[in-house]
């Protein structure tokens, strides 16, 4: 039996590679968006090990074309790891974003994004409460807008994370039925 076409296997591994990058790029943004001195989310830094992790192995499914240890059960391994990584990263997003109005712009909506962590840029424990609340990055000087952009983003990083599952899972039965049937 003949197995399955290559060019399936590099356009799944392209999707990939550009859904990782995308993962990638935004929790490295939201990352270097956060107020001076301000450490960010860990949830952040989760989701851009993510995007690395998942770029790698993307990588590596290709040269799975040509390297014969990385097809059957250690590509299906691989894959299945980072299918779960992903699966985590986007559900503890998820969860951090709750259900958030990122285009709306109005005070009392700003008001809730500026509670989330997410989307504040990091709060300032050194500096005077306002209003008893801590004085956040994107709360002052004009950064309110920050707040929704900051929402948009971190809802794009979720979706691309879920996207990125979807991609190793079709890559991974792929891998699964060619060891399993032969083809």
């Amino acid at each position: 039996m003949s197995s399955p076409s290559p060019i399936l296997n590099f356009a799944l591994r392209g999707f990939q590679v550009l859904f990782a990058a995308v993962v990638l790029g935004l929790s490295v943004g939201m990352i270097k968006g956060q107020g001076p001195g301000l450490n960010s989310p860990i949830s952040l830094r989760y989701t851009a090990f993510v995007g690395g992790v998942s770029f790698l192995t993307a990588i590596i499914g290709i040269a799975a074309e040509w390297i014969s240890v990385l097809q059957g059960m250690v590509g299906l391994v691989i894959d299945a790891l980072v299918t779960l990584l992903n699966i985590a990263g986007g559900v503890l997003l998820a969860i951090q974003i709750g259900v958030p109005k990122c285009s709306d712009a109005s005070d009392e909506n700003r008001l809730k994004l500026y509670h989330n962590h997410l989307f504040n840029g990091g709060c300032y424990k050194d500096l005077p409460k306002v209003a008893d609340e801590l004085q956040c990055w994107n709360g002052f000087d004009g950064r309110e807008g920050q707040l929704n952009a900051r929402c948009k983003e971190a809802q794009a990083d979720t979706v691309f994370l879920f996207f990125t599952v979807a991609i190793l899972l079709v890559s991974a039965t792929m891998t699964f039925l060619r060891t399993k049937k032969g083809y």
